[in-house]
C-alpha cells in the first residue's frame, strides 16, 4: 500500500480460499465458489479504479477468467471462473484512487 498525497495504491494476492497472499492495507474472503471480496482499510473517496488477474500455473489456469463485478469506495467483489461455472483461483490486484 502507498499513500502519495491524496492518492491511494493497494495491491495484493488473494488465494483460492480468500486469504491474503501478500500485500497490506486491505482484507479478503471467499463469499462463495469463485467469488472474492477485497475490503479497504483506508477507504477511497469515490469509486477507485481496481485492476485484477488470474494467479496460478499455466496447467490450471489457462482456461480461467476474473471478471469485478462490484466496486465501491470500500471494497471491490470479483468473480474468478472457467468457460462454464465460478471456479475458485489465486489472483492478484492493484486499487488505486483518491482518499
Amino acid at each position: 500500500m502507498a499513500i502519495v498525497g491524496k492518492h491511494q495504491h493497494i495491491y495484493g494476492g488473494v488465494a483460492p480460499n480468500g486469504l491474503v497472499l501478500f500485500g497490506e492495507g486491505f482484507t479478503s474472503y471467499k463469499i462463495k465458489d469463485g467469488t472474492y471480496i477485497v475490503e479497504f482499510n483506508q477507504h477511497f473517496s469515490s469509486v477507485p479504479a481496481p485492476v485484477c488477474t488470474i494467479n496460478g500455473p499455466e496447467w490450471k489456469t489457462f482456461n480461467l477468467s476474473i471478471s469485478i463485478v462490484d466496486v465501491a469506495p470500500y471494497h471491490f467483489v470479483c468473480v474468478t471462473s472457467s468457460p462454464d461455472r465460478p471456479m475458485n483461483c489465486a489472483f492478484t490486484f492493484l486499487v488505486f484512487g483518491n482518499i
